[in-house]
């Protein structure tokens, strides 16, 4: 975002409590761990402040000098079962002098304030323009191995399908905790011959695996704020099959399905649509290129300065 604000003739100041790593070069002036006094200045210095996500050690400045200040939740500030404790209660009161971007409807939760919906900005890089052919694997899982993915649900799901005669091709794609449980899991259900492991990938590599595939799942059992691992499955030619509860659905659009998180038996019954109806794929893959405009960079950008210059204006 600064890189794309710059561009359009804008001045843009980085303030961060991130040390510098390894002597790099910023490529815009930051100001690192600042003093109270320099913050004061900066603050004093800019025409908007911007947030990406709510940071209580910065936010009283601009609300002391009556700043235009705008903050992109990406995350719940209520979220569904913690303690409301009073650093969250300060955090909700604060931001009612704040303008907010909401990456999902979901993340605002219970926080009653008007605010403009944005999703995550889509990074250049995932692209399979190739036709369904070139696809000759049938479902991805990219994620973390951790349990509030869902993983086992999905190799559930699989072992499902084979029961009913459908044997879906699977790869799973990271690493962590539950990796080792999940291989498991894999030879008890028998379905070893159609589900095989990556290991952790990224960059270039990670893009090409993905577009090897027809169906990406994304089976979260928890409630996810966004979900850029859809928007990269989307540009990689891929339908979605997500869970519903957060914000997901919002990232997933027209591109796929959603079903209720924790819910094994419709996460199967979608899989099957998609497997044994290769024309729901490609309406998910038409609706791709403008579902994945609404988050470029550039379409990003342009609605944050639309909204940051109406603010200024107000003030």
């Amino acid at each position: 975002m600064a890189t794309a604000f710059v561009a359009k003739g804008h001045e843009v100041q980085i303030v961060t409590d991130t040390p510098a790593v390894n002597d790099t070069v910023d490529r815009f002036p930051t100001l690192r761990r600042p003093s109270k006094r320099e913050l004061w200045a900066a603050v004093r210095a800019a025409d908007i402040i911007w947030q990406n996500n709510v940071a209580l050690n910065y936010l009283w400045a601009p609300v002391l000098q009556r700043k235009p200040t705008a903050v992109t939740l990406q995350c719940a500030i209520f979220p569904d079962f913690p303690q409301k404790n009073w650093r969250v209660r300060l955090k909700a009161l604060l931001l009612k002098r704040c303008f907010i971007f909401a990456i999902s409807r979901y993340v605002m939760n219970d926080l009653k304030q008007n605010f403009e919906l944005i999703g995550n900005p889509f990074a250049p890089g995932f692209s399979h323009q190739d036709g369904p052919a070139s696809k000759d694997r049938d479902i991805v899982f990219v994620a973390r191995l951790v349990s509030d993915k869902g993983g086992d649900l999905l190799l559930l799901s699989i072992a499902e399908l084979s029961r009913k005669g459908i044997q879906p091709t699977c790869t799973i794609i990271g690493d962590g905790e539950e990796k080792t449980p999940l291989e498991a899991m894999v030879r008890e259900l028998g379905i070893e011959a159609q589900v095989r492991f990556t290991g952790f990938m990224q960059g270039e590599a990670l893009h090409a695996e993905i577009g090897k595939h027809r169906i990406m799942a994304v089976p979260s059992r928890w409630k996810e704020p966004f979900g850029i691992v859809a928007l990269e499955g989307i540009a990689a030619g891929c339908a979605v099959v997500g869970s519903s509860g957060g914000g997901l659905g919002d990232a997933i659009g027209p591109c796929g399905l959603t079903v209720e998180n924790n819910d094994g038996p419709a996460l199967t019954d979608a899989l099957e649509q998609l497997l044994t109806q290769p024309e729901l794929i490609e309406r998910c893959r038409q609706q791709a290129e403008a579902h994945l405009d609404k988050f470029s960079v550039e379409s990003q950008s342009n609605r944050y300065l639309e909204t940051f210059a109406e603010l200024i204006r107000k003030r």
